[in-house]
């Protein structure tokens, strides 16, 4: 009677091990294709920072980005005469989260970054740009862009820069630059006691047609010389008188 036992528990295993080599191949290509999976997820980029138009003289943000991994090595672009690489590379890195049907997707990117200018209208092709990753090369597809020629009217334009005192104890003073066009560098920058500063807050507005765009940077100090850091509008600066006070010379109200 133990025999028979013995036996059965025998042809129970072989049975569960029989089975088990049936859908072995099964295993076998749901693994492929989560590998497949994860690697078709990783793919190399361009973005360009097109919020504004793109337009002749205007700084705009371009980033080489590589989606769900890290690069091990990487071929920079070459830019020709139709873009002016302001600064760059500086390290890039991003996440996007989604929901969708009650399914979750996550993605992150590495890469590079720059700030350039076309200095030429029409059509342009940005550079491509490649990185490596485990022996595998990722180059970027083409991009081409439609540059609009620079569109300001310089004798319409109006920019003004003041310095007010605060009344708190954290932050001393607060620069504000209201302009009634958007600036190339958008946030434009600022020097502040021979530092450059981007704005602390920024707003847009439209009414009836005139736009208002202002820009904020808040800092401590005894005194203050504050100017704007390259201000141009469609390539061509713009001069603004730069703000200068000691202690001594700023009023009860704040303004010098």
């Amino acid at each position: 009677m133990v025999k028979k036992v013995i036996h059965a528990n025998n042809r129970s295993v072989i049975g569960i091990l029989f089975v088990l080599i049936l859908l072995l191949p099964m295993f076998i290509s749901t693994i492929r294709a989560n590998v497949s999976g994860a690697a078709d997820s990783v793919y190399f980029h361009i973005k360009l920072d097109t919020l504004g138009g793109i337009s002749m003289g205007r700084v705009l943000k371009l980033t080489y980005a590589l989606a769900n991994s890290k690069f091990d090595t990487a071929v920079y672009p070459v830019f020709n005469d139709s873009i002016e690489r302001i600064s760059g590379p500086e390290q890039y890195k991003g996440s996007s989260y989604a929901l969708l049907n009650g399914e979750e997707s996550k993605s992150s990117e590495t890469g590079f970054h720059y700030l350039i200018r076309f200095s030429h209208s029409g059509e342009i092709e940005l550079p491509a740009a490649s990185v490596t990753v485990e022996n595998r090369t990722y180059t970027t597809p083409e991009y081409r862009v439609t540059v609009r020629p620079a569109e300001i009217d310089m004798n319409a334009l109006e920019c003004d820069l003041v310095v007010r005192r605060l009344p708190g104890i954290f932050v001393t003073y607060c620069a504000t630059l209201t302009c009634n066009a958007c600036p190339d560098q958008n946030p434009p920058l600022l020097t502040i006691n021979g530092k450059t500063v981007r704005p602390s807050s920024n707003s847009y507005s439209s009414s009836e047609g005139k736009e208002e765009y202002i820009y904020n940077y808040y800092f401590s100090s005894d005194g203050y010389e504050v100017s704007c850091k390259e201000l141009t509008f469609g390539g061509k600066p713009y001069p603004l008188r730069p703000q200068k006070s000691k202690m001594d010379d700023v009023g009860s109200d704040g303004f010098v």
